[in-house]
Order: C-alpha cells, then structure tokens, then sequence
C-alpha cells in the first residue's frame, strides 16, 4: 500500500503494510468507535472508547489504563469504584461505589468510573491517568486526594485516620467545575499483611517481639 490515504476514504477487510504515519498537524476529534488519532496535547496516540463531546472516554496509549466493568449498582462520573465481586463466570468485574470507613479491603479499588450509568450497564473505570472535564472545584491544585470516609464514591482532601481506609486515588490539577485528576489508586498496607510480621488471635496489650530463628516478629503478651 505505497499511496497516500487522505480523509474522508474508509478502507474495509485486511490491509497490509509496513507502517502506518499519522498527521501529528492533526486537529479533528475522535467522535466514535474504533477511531485512533495523533493527540498532540498528550503527544501520543488517543483511541475513541465510548461517550460524548469532553467527557468522552479517551484512551491516551501508553498513559492511561482503564479496567471495563459491570455496574453492580447506579454510578455517576468521577466517582471511586471498587470490585465488588464477579459475574459467575463471565469474567466480568462488577464495580460499585466505595466508602472509606474500613469496610471494604483498600485492594478492591480500581479507580474513578469515566461516564454516569445504570445498574447493570458497561462501564471504563480508571486507574492510571488524567481524567479531564470533573469537577475540582471543591479541591486546590495540588491537593492530594483520596478516598471519601463519609460519603461513597466522592473524594476528600483530608488524610483519613484510622480504622478507616487510607487510599490515595488522585492528584487535583486546579480547582475548576471542569477541572483535571491524575488518577493513580495506592493504598496503604495493614500491619498483619507485612511480610515479616505474623499476628496470630491478637489481645488487648500485645506487643510485637522479634524471633530470631524464624525471623519474623510475633505478637505476644507483655
């Protein structure tokens, strides 16, 4: 395939070719499924995955990751999802609304779901990237994020205190109602899961103590 494809011609069944080279002078958009452009604002390639105009779901190649899901419940845009379980076996990850208040394991989370949708809808949830167009209005530029402790699915500025979960899921770019997160999920680790560490029926007053021979720390009373 030596000549030049220009826009506006579709090309249908196997084609084959050494390479392929995009307009990186390109400003059109990519309104639908299947579509692939040069983003010049990311300087990579974005992929059309779903949704409309700036809340479209866009997939920045090599910047972003998302996981598709099931709605295990009704979810809204920009809000934090957690696995919730599976469906049988389909393979599908269902996905609900996540609240801090040590409920749930900090390892479920999987990121902020990218469009507002139904119980039992598909949906992209982000977990590694920049989600544009939400609102930040409530945080400052800069603000490190995480997951809400009193209402689920939202996000707050305040580190949380234990026993609640302490997860870090963004970074607020500025402070705008169409705003940008960097979205990076990362959670905290529970003292009973360290590697060095065995707990066994802990008890009011236990300590932790170094045995030598196994080289792990136990607890045990004073």
């Amino acid at each position: 395939m030596s000549n030049r494809l220009t826009k506006g011609i579709g090309l249908f069944g196997h084609v084959f070719t050494r390479k392929i080279r995009f307009d990186t002078n390109n400003t059109d958009s990519i309104i639908g499924l299947g579509e692939i452009n040069w983003d010049a604002d990311h300087d990579t390639f974005a992929g059309f995955l779903g949704g409309s105009g700036p809340t479209a779901t866009i997939l920045h190649f090599g910047q972003d990751v998302y996981y598709y899901v099931k709605a295990d419940e009704a979810l809204t845009r920009g809000q934090v999802v957690y696995a919730s379980g599976t469906e049988g076996a389909s393979g599908h990850i269902l996905a609900k609304k996540f609240l801090a208040d040590g409920t749930h394991p900090s390892k479920r989370i999987l990121g902020i779901v990218q469009q507002t949708v139904a119980k039992g809808t598909f949906v992209h949830v982000l977990h590694f990237g920049q989600m544009m167009n939400v609102d930040t209005s409530d945080f400052n530029a800069g603000d490190i994020l995480f997951a809400s402790t009193s209402t689920a699915g939202a996000l707050q500025n305040t580190v949380p205190q234990p026993p609640n979960n302490i997860v870090t899921v963004a970074l607020a770019l500025n402070n705008k109602n169409n705003g940008t997160l960097t979205v990076r999920p990362t959670f905290a680790s529970k003292l009973s899961e360290n590697e060095e560490v065995l707990i066994t029926n802990p008890q009011d007053g236990d300590v932790l103590t170094y045995e030598l021979a196994t080289g792990l720390w136990k607890n045990q009373a004073p």
